[in-house]
């Protein structure tokens, strides 16, 4: 399938974004260390009937690294001008860790823009700030990304110095690193999951990696405790991000969930 590659301008500079299918709108949301082609998979799931975006946040990939302050709200309102560009009034959203800050922020904050929700294994919890971080989100050595890898991946093809060698000279040349403290920042003075959850009404399905390290599974009965009805599905053989470790059955859950 081709994806065709855009850009759009945002309050907070030029957003890059991936597009592919046709219908009701999706918007897919990464987290730190991801990037839009992450999601090439469930773009292919969903693209026979809705159209997909995957962008590059603020700060991320190709997209725009200038702002002095990269908050959550930021992120939240470069997807809205996305959605505005392209002419669509509202749209389901799915994000992966930061991403599903971002997604629950605007379905909280904005609640005529989001149709269904879909939380996969979420940040943005208080609780998640206290302490300092288990791991080097911004590696600079191969063993610092090896012992990322062993806590965000579940796949054992990505627990080896080579597969570790080969993120860190990507992890490298997306520049990432350089906006690494501003939205470290940002995320420090944006408001909490635990705050914005009580208000979202979209219909919510919380997706968890059943071997996340990093965030374990019991969070997602807490995330799903605060949302109204919102259901919950942990993916077998899948760490942070099911999207990369179980692709099948992740997309899979997404594709059911969207389609009820």
């Amino acid at each position: 399938m081709d994806f065709a590659s855009n850009s759009v301008h945002t309050p907070s500079g030029l957003v890059s974004f991936l597009k592919a299918g046709s219908g009701p709108a999706v918007v897919v949301v990464h987290g730190i260390g991801g990037h839009k082609e992450d999601w090439t998979s469930l773009m292919m799931a969903l693209s026979s009937s809705h159209t997909v975006y995957a962008l590059d946040m603020i700060g991320f990939g190709q997209s725009a690294k200038t702002p002095s302050e990269i908050t959550i709200k930021s992120q939240t309102e470069a997807v809205l001008a996305l959605l505005d560009a392209e002419h669509f009034e509202k749209a389901d959203v799915v994000g992966n860790s930061v991403g599903g800050w971002v997604a629950a922020m605007i379905a909280a904050s904005h609640p005529g823009r989001v149709g269904r929700l879909v939380l996969v294994d979420a940040a943005g919890f208080k609780a998640m700030f206290e302490g300092p971080p288990p791991v080097n989100f911004y590696p600079q050595t191969v063993d610092e990304m090896e012992k990322l890898l062993a806590f965000v991946r579940h796949d054992p093809q990505t627990h080896t110095k080579a597969f570790a060698q080969i993120a860190l000279s990507a992890a490298q040349a997306s520049g990432d690193a350089e906006t690494a403290e501003r939205v470290g920042n940002g995320m420090f003075i944006s408001e909490r999951l635990e705050d914005l959850a009580d208000r979202i009404a979209s219909p919510t399905l919380v997706i968890w990696g059943a071997e996340d390290r990093l965030f374990p599974p019991a969070i997602a009965d807490l995330v799903a405790g605060h949302i109204q009805d919102a259901q919950k599905q942990l993916i077998p053989a899948a760490s942070h991000f099911p999207q990369l470790d179980n692709p099948s059955a992740f997309n899979a859950a997404v594709a059911a969930f969207l389609a009820n």
